[in-house]
């Protein structure tokens, strides 16, 4: 059996992570490439793809209909309103941003499929259509009629409810964050929307400026600054997608719930990536999904490896 050391050395991923998740995650997307039979940039790890390669083939997404939605979007972005980084969006196999395209692109253009597995996902949101999918959204950037800073929603599900009443899930998604990033600047529009949330206790008000909790709060605010500041839409649900094995990711939600009133609706729903690739599987036969979760949490595949 290899010892871990090998397996890095293998697959080309001998790096220092600052979590072993981040480590196993690294290590999972190199055999991946692996077994697709694409090279790595020799100049860095194995997660990462040969540029040219990437860019020529969209090697880093699932399906050629992702590729071609990453393209456009990429291509139809001049004015930079979203935060699209190249060329990591192509070549870093180990980056949360393309795990979102592969999550959600062939959803898109499968609006009934989105309703059945966030019908399944959230009942309680009543949801009677859906009506767009977004990647990179936020509604304004730095502005104080939101919450005055870049925030943005990896991805954006809008969607009426039964009483045909505009509302909306934004999601931030996450694989192998470790969420010990240095927090951003506070703003005074943070605490204008978490007193009108009433969410949030007072006396927690310091602690959601640090870190690990503070970016969970801000996106969480960004979600809370569109319905109860600004009307935008009758109600807005914040989804923080990470995998269930990513305990910083794990210990930040629960540190997060901690600072909730316990007697107010927080519209924050955490949500596993095991879980939903389950509820997906459920209602999509397609082999994206199936190839999603082979990619993703197949985490067996590092102890087949080590036989």
């Amino acid at each position: 059996m290899k010892s871990t050391k090998e397996l890095k050395e293998k697959f080309h991923t001998n790096y220092s992570d600052s979590t072993e998740f981040a480590s196993n995650a690294r290590l999972l997307q190199s055999i991946w490439r692996t077994e697709k039979g694409f090279e790595y940039d020799k100049e860095k790890l194995g997660n990462y793809l040969i540029e040219k390669n990437a860019i020529n083939n969209g090697e880093n997404f699932l399906t050629n209909k992702i590729f071609e939605l990453v393209k456009k979007l990429v291509n139809n972005n001049s004015d930079k309103k979203k935060v699209i980084q190249e060329p990591r969006i192509w070549t870093n196999l180990l980056s949360s941003q393309p795990m979102a395209f592969n999550m959600f692109g062939e959803l898109v253009e499968n609006l009934d499929l989105c309703k059945k597995i966030f019908d399944e996902l959230y009942p309680e949101t009543e949801i009677k259509e859906i009506l767009r999918i977004e990647f990179e959204y936020s509604p304004e950037r730095k502005s104080e009629k939101y919450t005055n800073d870049n925030s943005a929603f990896d991805v954006f599900i809008e969607f009426m409810n039964i009483s045909n009443e505009k509302c909306f899930f934004g999601i931030e998604v996450k694989y192998s964050e470790n969420l010990n990033d240095k927090p951003s600047s506070h703003k005074y529009e943070y605490v204008v929307v978490a007193d009108k949330s009433m969410i949030l206790k007072k006396e927690s008000l310091e602690s959601l400026k640090e870190k690990p909790i503070q970016q969970i709060w801000r996106d969480h605010l960004l979600a809370l600054s569109m319905f109860k500041k600004s009307n935008d839409y009758k109600i807005g649900y914040f989804i923080y997608l990470y995998p269930s094995e990513n305990k910083n990711c794990r210990i930040g939600v629960e540190k997060y719930k901690e600072t909730f009133n316990e007697s107010v609706e927080s519209y924050f729903k955490p949500l596993t990536l095991e879980r939903l690739v389950g509820v997906v599987k459920k209602y999509c036969t397609d082999n994206w999904i199936n190839e999603f979760e082979n990619r993703y949490l197949n985490f067996d595949k590092i102890i087949k490896a080590s036989l």
